[in-house]
This record gives structure tokens, sequence and C-alpha cells, in this order.
């Protein structure tokens, strides 16, 4: 694809999703401030309604270097967000680096059971950012009051225009050594359990 056509995407796909997310009523429970030094683990399958939810927070989010990922990327930017292209899948890795730079200045949000699941999982990139960043991890899940859901591996979602978007933030999750992962994993994990099954605001 040209640098034109992919300017062009970049700017079409961000003014579509600033139209979907004035359709929306967006609530947010437990949320932090925006800024606040963390890292947020959210579910692949969550990816579109947590974007709409946060546009314009300035937040750190690791993009792949595929083709995909450029498509996606471009969007994101101009929405507010700071893609940082890579994978947090190798400890020296160069995106790595740069994510632990910018946990200094900004949150920074990771889906630790992308790109290809399983789903659910926890992958240890996180957990390593975590670590040499030296800030919490903190678990989000989103829902709509209606939305469709494709027959993907992470049945990804999608809400419906004129629909309840919430998002619920969990409690921090810190990583002070590698012996803490296994807990740190299981942890994320629990929490996006019960935070799926806090009853929503109406």
């Amino acid at each position: 694809m040209s640098e034109l056509l992919l300017r062009l995407e970049g700017v079409l796909g961000a003014l579509l999703l600033r139209l979907w997310r004035r359709t929306l009523r967006v609530v947010a429970l437990n949320q932090p401030p925006i800024g606040h030094p963390c890292v947020y683990a959210l579910q692949h399958r969550d990816l579109l309604l947590l974007t709409l939810q946060r546009i314009d927070h300035d937040i750190a989010v690791m993009v792949s270097r595929s083709r995909d990922g450029e498509l996606i990327a471009r969007p994101l930017a101009r929405l507010g967000f700071f893609p940082v292209r890579g994978s947090t899948s190798r400890s020296g890795s160069q995106a790595l680096k740069v994510m632990v730079r910018l946990a200094r200045e900004r949150s920074l949000a990771l889906t630790p059971d992308g790109p290809k699941g399983p789903a659910g999982s926890v992958q240890p990139g996180i957990l390593q950012l975590a670590l040499l960043a030296q800030v919490p991890i903190i678990p989000v899940v989103a829902s709509a009051s209606r939305m469709w859901q494709l027959d993907s591996w992470d049945l990804f979602r999608l809400p419906h225009p004129f629909s309840r978007l919430t998002a619920i933030y969990g409690p921090e999750i810190w990583v002070r050594s590698r012996e803490d992962f296994p807990a740190a994993e299981e942890a994320i994990r629990q929490a996006w359990q019960n935070l799926q099954s806090t009853p929503l605001r109406q």
C-alpha cells in the first residue's frame, strides 16, 4: 500500500472511530487519572471497546510491525494514542526498551493474550515490562449494552452505535521480581474474571 493510501486510511479510520465514539454513552468505573504510571492489561477482544473509551488519553500502546499493525497504528496516532511498533516477547527488544522509557511520562497498555492467543492468556511480556518499568499492572475489561461478536479466535467485540459502553478498572498488581511472575499472571486472569462479573451501572 502506498504512503498516500496509508495516510488516507489513518485519517478516515480515526474520523470513523471518533464519530462512532460520539454515539456511545460511556461509563468508566475506578479509572485512574490520565497519565497515571501503570500498564493497563486488556484482553484482545476488548481492544476496540477500550480504544473508543480512551480516545485522546495519550496512552502508549504496543502495535506489531506487520502490515496489519501499520493499518492499526495510523488511526491510533490520530486518536491521541502513542503507538510503539514491535513486541515485548524478547526482554532485550527495542520496543520493550521504548515502553520502559515511556512509562516515566504516560500510561501504557498491552493485550497480554495477543496477537494470536489463546484468548484470556497472559504472556510474560507484560510482566517483564512492569518489572523493568517499576509500574503496576492494572487489569481492565469492557462491555457494551449491545454489541456484535466476531467469529474470531478472541471473539472480538464491537459496540452497536447508541449503546452504553462500560469500562471497569481493577486493582494494581505489582511485579517486584521475576519470582512474582506466576502469581501476577494468575492475579491478572482472576481480576479479569472478577471484573467481568461486576454489576454494571445503568
